[in-house]
């Protein structure tokens, strides 16, 4: 069986896209990463009977949420090029 994707186009307001952007980096996932662990986490409220997210990125978006809590983050400035090169190392 082929596996297959669906792709949605989603509307945010600036100002909750910026805050829902900003909470995807300080856990360390993108955007669309951070979403989809959102949408898993409430159909697993709902003991859905499949599964939507490998157990993996389940396993690292939980790890970045548990570490995130603990206050085991640093936050970074888009604007300071040397954080920039910490993240996505020197390009």
């Amino acid at each position: 069986m082929q596996k297959t994707r669906v792709q949605k186009l989603i509307t945010f307001s600036p100002q909750l896209y910026t805050l829902v952007e900003n909470k995807a980096q300080r856990l360390g996932v993108s955007f669309p990463e951070y979403i989809r662990s959102l949408a898993v986490e409430d159909i697993k409220e709902e003991k859905a009977p499949f599964l939507v997210a490998s157990s993996e990125l389940s396993d690292a978006v939980d790890l970045a949420d548990k570490e995130f809590k603990q206050g085991d983050y640093k936050e970074l400035d888009p604007d300071n090029e040397d954080d920039m090169k910490e993240l996505f190392g020197d390009k």
